[in-house]
């Protein structure tokens, strides 16, 4: 199948390009390592398989988009529109994959021959490792799997959607068909024709591309979305491991984002155990059995916290797995800083190597890293990534701006960042017709907290008052997720300073921080709510950290197992010293894991909770919308109507004809408002339009050409809802237009 070999391509595309660019991902495995004994438990697949994932889904699905963009007025019109610029582009994924994969096997062969040469110490393939990594990633692939095929799935024939996601998901139906089955050229939002796009659609630019190219619509939308997010929590663990020198982090910090942690269960527990004739039965019950989300802050119970999220927003795991990537290759900077001003000697030494030296702005002469290939791959992914996700572009932009503050060779972050905002600038003067209609900054105080939205000034105690009500907040919210870091800043801090060890990974919290400070100072988009990507990137970022934490305690009774042996082996006059050390030990091995295992608890029981949620929420005996591809409607406007007609029906949301690929003058307005769309403007229109222009037929028919609005569908719908069925003629739509079609349940397509 086109679409599965696609895929192959653009991942085979994508790790050829990375190990073009980055030509010894074990240096840069050395430029991240805390400790240099990890290097063997690490294999390069583990980030080169992810990251080429990424990256290659994104410059192809990007560079396919302009390719099918440039080439969509010259195709026929019995010819499918993809299809010419999907051939184009895998042959030249294909051949600039494969001369990029002979440049590299050249390039290490001679490496290899060259008198002096040292290979960097590879993965141990110790059978356990093997294991331990295929069961890890075996789970990681599961758990992504359940995620997104239990709430967007097919069944006799019919597409089913979650009661969880249905509703966020239906502009990423409709995006899709518009390219799957239609021709959103040029690209316009599908619930609000005529506008162009604002939001960050290009991820599902992909997934209809897949539907073009012969998957079903549901493996069109999930298999994407799996490799997304199964690469990012890969890469996520990956980098755990790295930094915490224990493999157990590989496992810990994809669960610690599956299962987040929140206050939220504790709250409850107290709640329901508090009613008359509660038992701890009942209160087990009532939580493994409820069906909507516990709403402790404000908007959990729309579940935008839970897991629920990554299932609702697709393009969510690509972006937060490029942030990733970003992280990987700038991160040596940020360690060599650290330990070339720990190595100078002096205040004034220190100050210069910090703000005046060469390393501190330019790369290193003959630098093994070869760093201008991490900016280049850098640049790319900054390219294309502003349509892809926004919000996740931004939060790369402030993490790694934290980052640059510290690091050596900050003419590298200057480059993406200048490359990044030039891309943003003209990507969205194209698709949306200026910056300002994608992303707004604004000063905006409080995120989401009670009393604070939108504050702008305030006076000492207000500030002090503030700040406890979000640190409040936060803790509601995020609880060990937040508590944890701090300590961990401080305590780890401290620790690498008394062991004149490299302090990199605590000052790697300030960084991480960023984007969680921006949400609450700082509204991008209409919606302030949106900022909660912004609180997510940060949280997953502490995962990294907090699960290097629950690995090394976990592995504590093994490490000083392994010490004790090795002092055994040594001259016997230690063998009373080691009899008191085994009495000391053993205590602290099992304070240790019971410390792991309550954290743990305290970690995940909110996350664990929800999970329940969504799977009752979503259950198959109901919990869904159901589409039909083979509804009447849908196969009727595929057929019989142009590509780029506009239709005026009711405010739909989740509906049969968006299955056409075709596009509404006004849909349910949430989507289009959160976008940016002026939705109030185009309210009143709409309303006008429904009286037939007030009665006038040529004045109807006059703005209907205006807008390329073809088809007048009847419906039912206008009179369920309230802002329609006070405005909505049928009898003028039946008198003044012709009748083209009519179904079984009483729809009717009129044309204008």
């Amino acid at each position: 199948m086109l679409a599965i070999l696609y895929l192959i391509i653009a991942i085979f595309f994508g790790t050829q390009l990375i190990r073009f660019l980055v030509p010894d991902i074990r240096r840069l495995y050395v430029g991240i390592a805390a400790d240099q004994s990890v290097m063997d438990k690490v294999p390069t697949s583990l980030f080169l398989l992810p990251a080429g994932t990424l990256v290659g889904l994104l410059l192809t699905g990007w560079i396919t988009y302009f390719l099918a963009y440039i080439m969509n007025p010259y195709i026929p019109a019995d010819t499918a529109k993809l299809l010419p610029a999907n051939i184009v582009g895998m042959c030249l994924f294909a051949y600039c994959g494969c001369l990029m994969w002979q440049r590299c096997f050249l390039r290490n062969y001679r490496a290899s021959q060259t008198e002096g040469f040292r290979k960097l110490p590879g993965f141990n393939r110790h059978p356990g490792s093997i294991v331990f990594y295929l069961v890890s990633v075996a789970l990681i692939i599961s758990a992504a799997a359940f995620v997104y095929f239990y709430t967007c799935f097919m069944k006799d024939n019919t597409i089913r959607l979650g009661f969880s996601i249905f509703s966020d998901f239906a502009p990423h139906v409709a995006i899709t068909s518009g390219f799957g089955v239609g021709s959103n050229f040029p690209t316009q939002y599908p619930h609000f024709a005529g506008d162009n796009i604002q939001y960050h659609f290009m991820f599902y630019f992909i997934t209809g591309n897949m539907e073009a190219l012969g998957l079903p619509l549901v493996w069109a939308i999930n298999l994407p979305s799996l490799l997304c997010f199964a690469s990012a929590l890969t890469l996520l663990g990956t980098l755990a491991v790295l930094l915490s020198s224990r493999r157990g982090a590989f496992f810990f910090a994809p669960a610690l984002v599956l299962f987040r942690s929140a206050w939220n269960v504790f709250h409850q527990i107290g709640e329901l155990k508090s009613a008359p004739g509660a038992t701890w039965e009942s209160v087990y019950k009532a939580i493994t059995q409820q069906a909507v989300w516990y709403g402790y802050t404000f908007r959990d119970e729309w579940g935008i916290w839970a897991i629920n999220v990554y299932a609702n927003q697709r393009h969510l795991a690509l972006g937060v797995g490029l942030v990733l990537v970003f992280i990987f290759l700038f991160l040596p900077h940020f360690r060599r800083m650290f330990l070339h001003l720990s190595l100078t000697e002096g205040a004034g030494d220190k100050a210069k190597r910090f703000f005046t030296s060469r390393e501190a702005w330019i790369s290193r002469s003959s630098d093994p890293l070869h760093p201008w290939g991490s900016v280049i791959l850098g640049s790319l992914i900054a390219v294309a990534m502003p349509f892809f996700h926004g919000s996740c572009l931004i939060c790369a932009l402030l993490v790694l701006f934290g980052m640059a503050i510290f690091s050596e060779f900050r003419l590298g972050y200057a480059v993406v960042a200048a490359v990044s905002v030039l891309s943003a600038t003209l990507q969205a003067r194209f698709f949306a017709g200026g910056a300002s209609n994608v992303a707004s900054f604004k000063y905006y105080f409080g995120f989401v907290v009670e009393e604070l939205n939108g504050k702008s000034k305030a006076n000492a105690s207000e500030v002090i008052k503030s700040t406890g009500k979000i640190l409040s907040y936060l803790n509601k919210m995020g609880f060990l997720t937040v508590i944890l870091p701090a300590v961990l800043f401080v305590g780890l801090l401290i620790y690498e300073l008394i062991m004149h060890k490299n302090p990199y990974r605590p000052m790697l919290l300030i960084p991480f921080s960023i984007p969680l400070i921006f949400a609450f100072y700082c509204q991008v988009s209409l919606e302030v709510l949106a900022n909660h990507k912004f609180v997510q990137v940060s949280f997953i970022l502490f995962d990294i950290l907090i699960a290097g934490l629950l690995a090394n305690l976990l592995a504590l009774p093994i490490k000083i197992r392994n010490k004790r042996k090795a002092s055994e082996e040594e001259s016997s006059p230690k063998t009373r010293e080691i009899s008191l050390k085994k009495k000391v030990f053993i205590p602290v091995q099992i304070a240790s894991a019971l410390v792991c295992l309550i954290l743990t608890f305290g970690l995940t029981a909110t996350g664990i909770s929800e999970w329940c949620i969504y799977y009752n929420l979503n259950t198959h005996k109901g919990g869904y919308i159901e589409l039909h591809p083979d509804s009447q409607i849908a196969e009727w406007v595929t057929k019989n109507t142009n590509e780029n007609d506009v239709f005026l029906t009711p405010m739909w949301s989740v509906n049969d004809f968006f299955l056409s690929g075709r596009r509404v003058y006004y849909g349910w307005p949430y989507f289009a408002w959160s976008a940016g769309h002026d939705t109030a403007t185009r309210q009143i229109n709409y309303q006008w339009l429904l009286t037939g222009a007030n009665g006038n037929i040529d004045e109807f028919r006059r703005y209907c050409n205006e807008m390329n609005i073809r088809y007048v569908i009847h419906s039912g719908d206008y009179y369920g809802n309230e802002e329609t069925r006070d405005y909505y003629d049928e009898t003028f739509f039946s008198q003044h237009l012709t009748e083209v079609a009519r179904f079984d349940n009483g729809t009717v397509i009129y044309k204008v």
